[in-house]
């Protein structure tokens, strides 16, 4: 029997579609991982600054966050009058007097 050949399309764009649809806290735990595993591949680097490039690149794997901070709800204090802007001290210009030649 014949093996059949099959052709398949693919869209170039279709991997960074795909990328942007998943979440960011995916993204960015995907591509720390990934760095974590590049820094134990590197044999070019000596085995004490290769730990202390793992070690960091953890904590930032470890710490990044699930949930995007809220900022608090800041109310304006209408109650109390705006300061004052702040005093400034002219200067006179000094007068430049021209010789002739």
């Amino acid at each position: 029997m014949k093996s059949a050949r099959k052709l398949v399309l693919v869209d170039e764009n279709d991997r960074e579609y795909k990328r942007l649809q998943r979440r960011a806290e995916d993204v960015s735990k995907t591509t720390k991982s990934l760095q974590l595993s590049d820094t134990l591949r590197n044999h070019s680097l000596a085995d004490d600054r290769k730990v202390r490039e793992y070690v960091a690149a953890l904590h930032k794997y470890l710490n990044t966050r699930r949930e995007v901070p809220t900022e608090p709800e800041v109310q304006l204090n209408t109650e109390t009058p705006p300061a004052p802007p702040p005093a400034t001290r002219r200067r006179r210009k000094k007068r430049h007097t021209w010789t002739p030649y």
